[in-house]
């Protein structure tokens, strides 16, 4: 695939949906779509992984860049079969290759919009040089917040996608439902599991314990409670 080709559906995918949802359908172009997928998901996710990573700086930035790509990919693939099952189950009409396609392309608007929120992140790293438990937490929490709204994005996304794709059939909803519950709670708590991203340390992984929504629900208290 050659670099025109791969702009051109990426171009695709972010203004032209009804195009993608239609071809999907159709199993029109999905390999193409797989390939732009993925490698738009890793070089996006890295990009903002790296910046994530510049608020401690050194090894980390480049830890960061890793993990990012992983948390998206890996979550994906998790819950993948969950909403397979479901939507044939309950009277979907996706095949696994079409449902797969389907997520990817998800995914990789996430993705794009994290690039857009990266200019934002990489502003207040850099114009709050301290290192503060103040600062670390609004990092946390503003990174928290910029992939909620690009994961209920790329959820919107595909929601529309089986809407157009199914036509009248309904019989998806309530698969699409428990889905995203699912994706939601295998993404956080994914994400708790490949911490840290704002310490230095020479550990890829911290140590398991606990959970994405304690440790967020301590950080706000200690944050609130001065």
């Amino acid at each position: 695939m050659d670099q025109q080709v791969f702009f051109e559906t990426l171009s695709i995918f972010i203004r032209d949906r009804e195009t993608v949802y239609e071809n999907i359908k159709d199993e029109k172009n999905l390999k193409s779509y797989a390939i732009v997928a993925t490698v738009s998901t890793i070089v996006f996710g890295a990009l903002y992984g790296a910046v994530m990573g510049v608020y401690a700086g050194g090894v980390q930035i480049l830890f960061d860049a890793m993990k990012i790509p992983m948390l998206l990919l890996i979550a994906l693939f998790v819950s993948l079969p969950t909403y397979y099952v479901l939507n044939g189950i309950l009277g979907g009409e996706l095949s696994l290759r079409q449902m797969a396609v389907l997520f990817m392309v998800s995914v990789t608007v996430m993705a794009i919009m994290m690039i857009a929120f990266l200019p934002v992140t990489l502003f207040f790293t850099l114009t709050t040089p301290e290192r503060t438990f103040a600062t670390y937490a609004f990092t946390v929490l503003l990174n928290v917040l910029f992939f909620a709204l690009a994961g209920l994005t790329a959820v919107s996304y595909l929601l529309n996608g089986f809407s157009r794709i199914h036509g009248e059939n309904k019989r998806w909803v309530p698969a699409m439902m428990i889905g995203s519950l699912v994706l939601a709670f295998v993404g956080t708590q994914l994400a708790w599991v490949l911490r840290p991203y704002f310490h230095v340390s020479w550990v890829f992984l911290a140590p398991p314990s606990g959970n994405f929504y304690i440790a967020l629900f301590e950080l706000i208290v200690r944050l609130l409670g001065g």
